[in-house]
Formats: structure tokens, C-alpha cells, sequence
């Protein structure tokens, strides 16, 4: 079986993902700056393909009304966005991850603050996608 490991920065946090995920998504809304940086790079996976190896000091921070956020609480890594109205899916920091995988495009391309150039072969959203990108399927090598 075809997987990709990720964990946090002290590795107190450990997942595989398996099989498939979405390709990467560049986030420029502004919870994703106050809570990682300037953007955020989320692939996305179907619960059935994550597996935790460890998840010792996983904690949740409701960030919003419609989402939460995963992260390590002993060293701080930003892993995980959720909505909270569904178990089905989880967003995973493509950061975390022990492999690349391939940036689609962008959302909330409005809130961008830097001059930082991005190739214009991304499809770019000035808000949310409304799942656009959920069908761009990367398979795991």
C-alpha cells in the first residue's frame, strides 16, 4: 500500500496517509495567516485514509463557527483544519508531511499580502473554492 508519512515538529504527532489525497491548496484567508503564516498549504484526505501512529498532544482550537484546527500542543505545529459538522474529511498542512505533493491553486487570493508570484497555471479564487479542487486527486506514489 502507497502512503505518505507526516508527523509535527517533535513528533509527538505521527499520521499515514494512504492510497490518495487532493493535491495542494495555497490558503491566503486571514485565520489561516494568524494561525500559520502568510498562507497555508492544505492537502485534503478522506478520514478512511489517515491513520494516527501517534497522536499524543493533539488538541482542537475552534477557530471558527464552522471549523476547527489541529495542532501539537507541546510543540505548536499547525496540522490539521476540519469543518465541524463533518467527520469525513480532514485538511492536512502539507508541511507536515514527509513528501511533496503538487500545489492546484489558491483561495482567498484576495487577502494575499505579499508580492510573492505564484504560476499562473493555478486556478486562483478570490474566496472559497466551494470544493473546486476536491476533484483534483493526487495518488500516492
Amino acid at each position: 500500500m502507497k502512503k505518505i508519512k507526516g508527523s509535527c515538529l517533535c513528533k509527538n504527532i505521527v499520521f499515514e496517509i494512504f492510497n490518495e489525497c487532493r493535491y495542494s491548496v495555497l490558503c491566503h484567508c486571514t485565520m489561516c495567516q494568524k494561525s500559520n503564516a502568510e498562507f497555508s498549504n492544505y492537502t485534503k484526505v478522506k478520514k478512511e485514509n489517515l491513520k494516527f501512529l501517534k497522536k499524543k498532544n493533539l488538541k482542537w482550537f475552534f477557530s471558527s463557527k464552522k471549523f476547527k484546527r489541529g495542532f501539537c500542543s507541546n510543540c505548536g505545529s499547525s496540522l490539521f483544519f476540519q469543518s465541524r459538522s463533518s467527520n469525513e474529511e480532514i485538511a492536512i498542512s502539507s508541511g507536515s508531511l514527509n513528501s511533496k505533493v503538487p500545489v492546484k491553486g489558491h483561495i482567498f487570493y484576495k487577502d494575499k499580502k505579499s508580492n510573492l508570484s505564484f504560476p499562473k497555471i493555478h486556478k486562483k479564487f478570490s474566496q472559497s473554492a466551494q470544493g473546486f479542487f476536491d476533484k483534483f486527486i493526487y495518488k500516492i506514489k
